[in-house]
């Protein structure tokens, strides 16, 4: 029988030694800590967007449950607890679920009466008016229901 050893040739091995690899993980660093501070700047307009964008959502779910129930529903806004609910009005009003805004999102100004918005079983709302968000940077967002029931984002 006959063994053959092969040999480990250490100095043509293609890979990184710990010196390379500690460089790699400073710049990681370095990058990081400059991004980071930019992220926190920019996240009150990621949250602001974020709550518009799913209110918008939630006014167009009750919209669609109107005209698919034929039933008048709705989203009544709260501003002193930063919440609003989407509620079925028929003889009672019934909740069907509560949201609230971000920490740092509120309601600036509500147009409709009784701070509500109805939705009838043709899509349309009963008085058109708008939503107003605003930010702790002091960046506001309109949300605008038509009278047709169209709701619009306006910046």
């Amino acid at each position: 029988m006959n063994f053959q050893f092969s040999t480990f040739n250490f100095q043509n091995s293609n890979g990184f030694t710990l010196a390379e690899f500690l460089i790699v993980i400073c710049i990681i660093g370095i990058i990081s800590l400059i991004g980071i501070p930019a992220f926190r700047a920019y996240q009150p307009s990621l949250q602001l967007s974020g709550a518009v964008r799913d209110l918008v959502t939630d006014l167009r779910y009750a919209q669609q449950l109107a005209v698919t129930e034929q039933i008048t529903y709705g989203i009544r806004f709260s501003t002193s607890t930063n919440q609003y609910q989407i509620i079925k009005i028929g003889t009672t009003e019934e909740i069907l679920e509560t949201k609230d805004l971000p920490e740092k999102v509120s309601f600036q100004e509500i147009s409709f009466t009784d701070g509500k918005v109805k939705f009838n079983p043709y899509g349309a709302v009963k008085e058109a008016g708008s939503v107003t968000l605003i930010n702790v940077k002091n960046v506001t967002t309109t949300i605008e229901v038509r009278p047709s029931g169209f709701v619009k984002i306006k910046r």
